[in-house]
This record gives structure tokens, sequence and C-alpha cells, in this order.
């Protein structure tokens, strides 16, 4: 499975199982700096679209995530 070719970053979020995984794909030009911008800027862009997400997540979290970055 590719990505479009005008897509920079591609994020996916699914149910396998009990567990929730999620995948990041970007294509072969992004830098890791760009990459950091473009999440801050959906982060907050969530928050204002939601913001009582963020209200409810500022006190403390904890858990495990495990990242996945394919560049192709």
């Amino acid at each position: 499975e590719f990505m479009d070719k005008d897509t920079l970053v591609e994020i996916k979020v699914k149910r396998v199982n009990e567990e929730i995984e999620y995948k990041v794909d970007c294509c072969k030009g992004v830098t890791s700096e760009e990459l950091a911008h473009y999440l801050d800027e959906i982060l907050e862009g969530i928050c204002s679209w939601k913001p009582e997400i963020c209200e409810e997540t500022v006190g403390t979290i904890v858990g495990k995530i495990k990242v996945e970055i394919v560049k192709k």
C-alpha cells in the first residue's frame, strides 16, 4: 500500500484485538524536524476543535506506546 504522491505524513490508528495500534508513514523527503512540526500542528488543531480533550488530559498520563515510523 503506497501513499498518494501528495501525501507527506499519514497517521493510522486501529484496533487489533484488545490493543490500539498506530502507524506513522512519512514520505522520503520529510525530516524529523518537519514531522515534529506537523504533529505539533495536528495536536494544536485537535485542541482547537475539541478543547475538552486537551483540558481533560492536562493531568498526569502514564502509559506505553510503540512508535513505528516508516520512510518510503
